[in-house]
């Protein structure tokens, strides 16, 4: 199975995505892949290529301000500002109605990466005819308090652009300790590492340089969301997974506790740091897998 590289246009801009479409068609519903902050698409590639070849259609944007998408005008900034992850998800529903992928007659599969996984639900709850089930890799469900936190943490800006090309360097000591290598996270980077890390560490470093300002952007939609409040309004099957080097891992079984009694939450503990849908595709193959033919 070949994933496929295009564009779709919106009254925002360009969006581009990969897309992996069985031929003959299986009738399986598609599976959507949102990706984490700050990488794109292309962090989703091996999942996309195991599901493909499964019978799902695979499909996987890059966000506004990541990848080659458009980057959100000044206007389009300040709607963000007030509309949060609703922005983020109408557009998606747009894009998604014009691709043919997005129908109740079928509906679809989410799978979302960190700040994909914020995503993930607001889409869920605004399309819950459609969503059938959301698979939560490195959850952000949290409290008022947990969020306010994490919000002061992350919404500093590390990688502005330099003269002197100081960002670089930062961008690359920050993926290391976030454990873009099969070593895991590192205090200082290694002086030396297999090429398939130093190609994956270089890929990563180019995707979250050219996001130095889309980070900022979709991390002030998740940090000014009540994401319990918002978690609780999902109605479909969840499935949550998270690494224990993920930053977020403190925080998975909580979307056990928002959700109590819902026995179709489920969680489970996967590998890769904060990059498990690259740095461990089976262990979240072997949780989603299942998960998905139980409630096809």
């Amino acid at each position: 199975m070949q994933i496929l590289k295009a564009y779709t246009t919106t009254p925002q801009g360009q969006i581009h995505y990969r897309h992996a479409v069985p031929s003959p068609s299986s009738g399986l519903p598609p599976l959507i892949f949102l990706h984490k902050s700050a990488s794109s698409s292309i962090s989703m590639t091996k999942l996309m290529l195991h599901f493909s070849s499964l019978g799902y259609p695979c499909y996987a944007l890059d966000m506004p301000g990541f990848g080659s998408s458009f980057d959100p005008s000044e206007s389009a900034v300040e709607e963000i500002s007030r509309k949060g992850l609703k922005w983020y998800g109408e557009l998606y529903g747009e894009v998604f109605s014009e691709l043919g992928i997005w129908n109740k007659a079928v509906g679809v599969h989410l799978i979302g990466h960190h700040s994909g996984a914020a995503l993930a639900p607001q889409l869920a709850v605004m399309f819950p005819g459609i969503v059938r089930t959301v698979c939560l890799v490195g959850p952000c469900v949290v409290n008022n308090t947990e969020r306010i936190a994490m919000r002061d943490k992350f919404m500093v800006p590390f990688n502005t652009p330099e003269p002197s090309g100081e960002h670089l360097t930062k961008t690359w000591a920050y993926l290391g300790r976030m454990g873009v290598t099969s070593a895991g996270a590192c205090s200082s980077p290694p002086t030396s590492c297999s090429p398939q890390d130093l190609e994956m560490w270089q890929r990563e470093l180019l995707d979250h340089v050219r996001a130095w300002k889309g980070r900022l952007q979709i991390y002030g939609a998740v940090w000014s969301c009540d994401s319990e409040t918002l978690f609780k309004q999902v109605s479909c099957p969840v499935l949550a997974l998270c690494a224990k080097d993920d930053v977020l891992f403190e925080h998975l079984e909580n979307v056990k506790k928002v959700k109590e009694g819902d026995d179709r939450v489920q969680t489970g503990v996967v590998g890769g740091a904060n990059f498990s849908v690259d740095r461990d595709v089976e262990g979240v193959v072997n949780f989603w897998k299942p998960f998905l033919e139980k409630y096809r």
